[in-house]
């Protein structure tokens, strides 16, 4: 029987493309488990194909049903005529019919192969089980609650204190990030969320319904379409930690330091990131490290990498935003290569098929690289950009990516549509920056308005 991978994933085709044709350049046969593709992912994948000369999957089952005893019988189906060594997903996010990426784990335990633990994935996928287990754990933690009325979210921020943040409890892409100064803000601000979260482009996130424990054992009756968890604000310089986690070891690989960041009505925005840090000394590179390190541990991840992004307060220290059980987005895989010579896809396909060894040490690159994304001016249907050849010419520049095609409708006020992504060299941090700053003059972007506007993923 031919040795293969199954891939599971419902929203992100194109970045699991990328990750199954590295397996099929290895000798594996490939299987995909999928929502009904749409036209520009069928595009996406005719594209691969043609740029691999050979079809990448043996089969590709499409559902609309994500129940566990659903895809079991599709695994199933499929581990009949081959001889599968993993099965592996891209995001695993919340759906009506349960935590995909838990269901992920769980069918790869009853397979035999490489698994991540599904309770840690519920802990870093929901936002109040995670800060619970932190605090479970001892490693600092702003404080936090979860509301599902206007008032039970005053009390919650009386105690924390304003500042304060609402956010959905399983929510992405910083996807209603809601700051509150007093009291009447948190009213309005959480009935408007109330209304916006059903008919929202992450809607399919929010209709996950779920009970689960706490680290005490206490069960919480989760709804992500009618609550939001309330959270004490961060001030401070915002970074990420990227790592490689193991069944034994979480190893912190590379630091992003966020450089330019902007907080919207409704959404954080992050544009521009250096690596090497900047604006952090070699001793708080270390403190979020081992800051990160610890943080991971108490949710229990393993076999999986890990994008945890903080900022650093000036008097609490390195302090968690959230834990994501998978590598970051925008260039970070481009970063990973450059600077330490981690290949993510080989480590993705090696985890998934239990082959990964973890280096003795990564030592970073004294190189200098930056990674920047610019966005639609607001919601609607991407018609057109200019200004990408004269973007492409700029100084250092290494690549621009598209990240959605024209005619993709995208949901730019609520959350970040990385539209752009831009990878860049420089011989100095003041030469990324400049490079940025001349991007964002030269790339202009046509969106339609509509009434309403969601975005394909």
């Amino acid at each position: 029987m031919k040795q293969a991978l199954i891939f599971l994933e419902n929203v992100a085709l194109r970045p699991m493309l990328r990750r199954a044709a590295y397996a099929r350049k290895q000798g594996y046969a490939c299987y995909l488990i999928y929502s009904p593709l749409k036209e520009f992912e069928q595009a996406a994948l005719a594209e691969m194909e043609a740029d691999l000369g050979m079809h990448l999957f043996e089969r590709i089952e499409t559902t609309t049903c994500f129940e566990l005893p659903h895809l079991r019988n599709l695994v199933r189906s499929i581990a009949s005529e081959a001889d599968v060594k993993g099965l592996t997903g891209m995001l695993g996010l919340f759906t009506v019919d349960g935590l995909l990426g838990a269901h992920t784990a769980t069918l790869a335990a009853e397979l035999g192969v490489p698994t991540q633990n599904p309770d840690a994935l519920y802990r870093a996928n929901n936002k109040y089980l995670m800060r619970d287990a932190l605090r479970h754990a001892g490693v600092p933690t702003v404080d936090f609650g979860m509301a599902y009325d206007e008032q039970t979210a005053v009390e919650h921020a009386r105690r924390i204190g304003f500042p304060v943040i609402l956010k959905p409890v399983t929510g992405a892409a910083s996807h209603l990030i809601l700051k509150c100064e007093d009291e009447q803000q948190v009213i309005e601000r959480f009935r408007m969320a109330l209304e916006k979260l059903p008919t929202s482009a992450n809607a399919s996130i929010y209709e996950g319904a779920h009970v689960y424990a706490d680290r005490a054992g206490v069960e919480h009756q989760f709804d992500p379409l009618k609550g939001m968890l309330v959270e004490g604000y961060l001030s401070g310089r915002e970074a990420s930690v990227e790592m490689v986690i193991t069944e034994q070891e979480a190893v912190p690989l590379l630091v992003h330091d966020k450089i330019v960041m902007t907080e919207g009505e409704r959404v954080f925005y992050e544009h521009l990131l250096v690596v090497p840090p900047m604006r952090f000394t070699d001793e708080e590179v270390q403190q979020m490290k081992d800051y990160a390190t610890s943080a991971v541990r108490a949710l229990g991840l393993q076999n999986c990498l890990s994008h945890v992004e903080l900022r650093y307060d000036d008097r609490l220290g390195p302090q968690i935003l959230e834990i994501n059980p998978r590598v970051g987005g925008m260039c970070v895989a481009d970063s990973l290569e450059a600077l330490v010579g981690f290949d993510v896809l080989k480590a993705q396909v090696e985890q998934a098929t239990g082959t990964f060894e973890l280096q003795d040490a990564y030592p970073v690159k004294d190189e200098k690289y930056g990674m920047f994304t610019l966005y639609p001016p607001h919601s609607g249907v991407f018609e057109a950009v200019e200004g990408l050849e004269e973007l492409n010419q700029l100084p250092g520049m290494v690549f621009s990516r598209l990240v959605y095609p024209i005619g993709t409708k995208i949901d730019g006020d609520d959350e970040e549509v990385f539209l752009l992504m831009c990878w860049v060299r420089g011989d100095s941090y003041e030469s990324i920056i400049e490079t940025y700053e001349q991007a964002e003059r030269l790339v202009t972007f046509s969106v339609r308005k509509e009434e309403k506007a969601s975005q394909e993923v």
